[in-house]
């Protein structure tokens, strides 16, 4: 009798789960994809060919609250037709009603992990690769149009004769970077963007090359040209990045701080046994910025660690906390239930997660605890309430 009436639940918590998180994720995905896309300059066309790759971003966002939603709708239909005291009355413990929910918590919240480490990084690669193709189509566009492209960010001036494909006819190039500028000209050339090296990779057919100093340098053939440009996406952001590669950069960095003590204590022996106290203050501050800029990559990639995990069982922690507040409630309209746990889940757990981790990530404090307080806090609070039912 028990488990029939588990699973039971468990399917009705299923089906209410994937509705409400379908209708979650579609809302955010036409509220705020073609907003963003709209803004980032691409098509309607466009923003749909990324859609397969932005949903997995969406879904560690969605899945606590669509679970929290389920819970509420589910067992405060259940309490509010008295079903949960009929099922006492037949000898069942009330725990037992509320073990399908918890397991698929727990499960979901297994999934999330995995999606923010696994799946997220992979898709935002593929978005990335899509809107540099996107770039490229509008560049050679705009190149077909006009004939020309200026960008001042990037120091770039080209004009063509004419474009056929994606080849340019007599292309005149002119990249500028500080003071200086170089001038190319060809009889063909071909433009590739790359953003993980930021680079614009030019090959060039027969053509020259002249410097800042009016010298040339002539070519025949096909050559490869190489041009820079400076953003600050140096390093990849730690969401971006899979655990197992951030403990390996981690490691990499305790390694580098080790070496650079070690060079530091040799650099101030030699300048103290020359009596160079010039030196010694000149290597004393670069080394402290070389070490502080690895310091702050340090603690951003140790919180980064915990915090994805915290927030991923999040789902599981205010399955705790929603299932007896919904059977305490005993409404068959959820909303009283959902609103009495996601307004203190929203203005409460929230904002105490990303105080607490922006302290992290500034190496105040560690992030071994300070990432899980708020989910302990949501288990205190979720121990209570299910004592409460147990025992009334």
């Amino acid at each position: 009798m028990s488990r029939l009436l588990q699973r039971y639940i468990l399917g009705q918590v299923i089906k209410v789960f994937l509705s409400i998180l379908a209708g979650m994720t579609l809302l955010l995905v036409f509220v705020g994809v073609f907003q963003q896309a709209a803004e980032l300059g691409l098509t309607p066309q466009h923003a749909v060919r990324v859609l397969p790759y932005i949903v997995p971003s969406l879904l560690p966002f969605t899945i606590p609250a669509a679970m929290l939603l389920t819970v509420s709708v589910v067992y405060g239909r259940l309490s509010g037709d008295q079903e949960v005291i009929a099922a006492k009355a037949a000898g069942i413990h009330p725990v037992s009603l509320m073990w399908p929910a918890f397991a698929l918590g727990l499960a979901l919240s297994v999934g999330s992990l995995v999606l923010t480490d696994r799946l997220i990084p992979w898709s935002i690669s593929r978005i990335e690769q899509h809107v540099v193709s996107v770039m490229e189509e509008l560049f050679m566009e705009r190149l077909k149009s006009q004939l020309q492209y200026s960008d001042r960010k990037l120091g770039l001036h080209i004009n063509v004769a004419d474009v056929e494909g994606h080849t340019l006819i007599h292309p005149v190039i002119q990249f500028s970077k500080g003071k200086g500028g170089v001038t190319t000209q060809a009889e063909l050339a071909r433009i590739r963007l790359s953003v993980e090296r930021q680079e614009i990779l030019v090959q060039l057919k027969n053509g020259f090359i002249e410097f800042p100093d009016d010298s040339r340098v002539y070519f025949q053939g096909e050559r490869s040209e190489r041009f820079r440009w400076e953003t600050d996406m140096g390093d990849r952001k730690a969401r971006h990045i899979p655990i197992t590669e951030i403990y390996g950069e981690l490691d990499k960095i305790e390694r580098f701080r080790e070496s650079q003590k070690q060079l530091q204590a040799t650099e101030v022996f030699l300048s103290l046994a020359g009596a160079d106290f010039r030196r010694l203050v000149t290597d004393a501050v670069k080394r402290s910025k070389t070490l502080a800029t690895d310091q702050s990559r340090f603690f951003k990639l140790r919180t980064e660690v915990h915090s994805r995990c915290s927030l991923a069982l999040s789902c599981f922690f205010f399955t705790l906390l929603g299932v007896p507040v919904a059977v305490m409630l005993g409404k068959s309209q959820f909303a009283t239930s959902f609103l009495f746990c996601f307004l203190p889940i929203v203005c409460g757990y929230y904002p105490l997660t990303l105080g607490l981790m922006s302290q992290a990530k500034n190496g105040t404090i560690a992030p071994d605890w300070s990432m899980w307080v708020a989910n302990v806090l949501v288990m205190i609070l979720g121990g209570f309430a299910i004592r409460k039912v147990i025992r009334y």
